[in-house]
């Protein structure tokens, strides 16, 4: 499994206050920012985290979300996470994307890398 890059995942139903907050703290700006489609969540990418926002109902569908790593292939870290004893639960709504829980039951999103993202 190659992760390019790991971020920690912050939850909120103020997507523009956290913005605000995370930035501040982390003296960045947001590298991306995306909606998932037909879940109500948003995603803002900042160096290092990554705020899902969206109603709290909305949010719920991702409750024990920690991280959100990038990966050079979806299909090879799918097949490692279920020889280490990882279980897949799903995703949130993406095809390039698998929702995984560890043994403690922590949710990790495994994203796979495409051409427009910058790995890091």
């Amino acid at each position: 499994m190659s992760v390019k890059r790991i971020a920690l995942v912050v939850k909120s139903t103020d997507r523009a206050a956290a913005v605000q907050r995370y930035s501040s703290l982390l003296e960045s700006d947001v590298i991306e920012e995306f909606a998932i489609a037909d879940t109500g969540l948003t995603v803002s990418v900042l160096a290092g985290v990554s705020i899902l926002s969206g109603t709290e109902e909305a949010l719920a569908q991702a409750d024990s979300l920690v991280a959100s790593a990038l990966v050079g292939s979806l299909a090879t870290t799918r097949v490692q996470l279920e020889a280490a004893g990882w279980t897949i639960t799903g995703s949130l709504g993406s095809p390039g994307s698998i929702l995984a829980r560890d043994a403690d039951g922590n949710i990790i999103e495994f994203v796979e890398q495409t051409d427009n993202q910058v790995g890091g």
